[in-house]
């Protein structure tokens, strides 16, 4: 009798991926998404919203930054957690 040893996946990929789908999409995410990033609490997260009504998609992250609230310190803390696709 022969025995059938997985295929091992590859912790890399999985990772990748989980970091992937980790990400908050700031063009998509629900408020209570958005409070989940670090420094965003309630009125940064409607103001995310409000600007996404008032001019559209965000084109990059850093377009984040002319969103009254958030500033250059709390852009370093929510950069690597925060997605436009």
């Amino acid at each position: 009798m022969q025995s059938v040893v997985p295929a091992e996946s590859s912790q890399e990929d999985e990772a990748d991926t989980t970091y992937e789908s980790s990400l908050i999409n700031i063009n998509k995410a629900s408020k209570m998404e958005l409070e989940a990033l670090p420094g965003i609490g309630p009125v940064t997260a409607q103001k995310i919203i409000d600007y996404r009504i008032k001019y559209g998609e965000f084109r990059s992250k850093e377009e984040i930054l002319k969103v009254s609230g958030i500033g250059p310190k709390k852009f370093d803390a929510i950069k690597d957690k925060i997605t436009i696709k």
